[in-house]
């Protein structure tokens, strides 16, 4: 009797193994990578180039006029959409732009890099009137980029901006 339950438990074992098994064949065959059909460009050894040149995708600072919404031409010198700059606050563009819309419809604009050891200031936000370096703490007015404390030894420069065309543009 005892070898009747050991051989039930092992037959059991086995089955549970052999439906897990089963199992993960069929999960790996639905995620395998597709091949593409044949004549698609996809052919073994063949080439799997597009058929269709590739278009830009209507990227918004792309501004060969090749954007595909027909929508507003992007002026060159755009540094980001006013809309995507928060009122109270301000973000980083282009690595070394900082961005600001202290009050609805007023931008202002500084090099981002502060002055003392070239760390990229943290923009401010909820309308607060202070930028600040996070490397050393250095403190500088939103409203002028003069400085108000740290080891900075001047304010931050500013750039001087305008609004067209929806954009924040160097002015």
């Amino acid at each position: 009797m005892p070898d009747e339950k050991v051989f039930n438990l092992c037959s059991a074992r086995r089955t549970l193994l052999l439906g897990a098994g089963a199992l993960g064949i069929a999960v790996l065959t639905g995620c395998g990578g597709d091949e593409p059909a044949p004549g698609a460009g996809g052919a073994p050894g063949g080439s799997a180039a597009p058929s269709a040149p590739a278009t830009t995708g209507g990227n918004p600072f792309d501004d060969t006029g090749s954007g595909g919404g027909g929508g507003p031409q992007v002026p060159s010198d755009a540094l980001v959409a006013a809309d995507e700059v928060p009122v109270g606050g301000g973000l980083v563009v282009k690595d070394t732009v900082l961005v600001l819309q202290p009050t609805k419809g007023t931008f202002k604009a500084y090099d981002a890099v502060c002055p003392h050891q070239g760390a990229v200031v943290d923009p401010p936000y909820d309308g607060n009137p202070i930028i600040m370096c996070p490397r050393h703490n250095s403190k500088f007015k939103v409203a002028d980029g003069s400085r108000v404390e740290g080891p900075a030894p001047r304010g931050l420069k500013g750039i001087k901006v305008a609004v067209r065309s929806g954009y924040v543009v160097r002015a």
